[in-house]
């Protein structure tokens, strides 16, 4: 298998306790805006992809 097949998932966690805290539910907000995803397809063309 070459470098250019293998395909990586990108994913935000965190503590369950934590999810409902500002910063968390704002950088989650952040993340799931089409923006990031298109940056993220345009930059690493489909070597990570975004699950969200």
């Amino acid at each position: 298998m070459r470098n250019k097949d293998i395909k990586y998932a990108l994913a935000f966690v965190t503590l369950q306790s934590r999810e409902n805290r500002p910063k968390i539910q704002k950088i989650n907000k952040l993340l799931n805006e089409p923006q990031v995803r298109d940056f993220i397809n345009k930059q690493y063309q489909r070597r990570i992809v975004p699950v969200f």
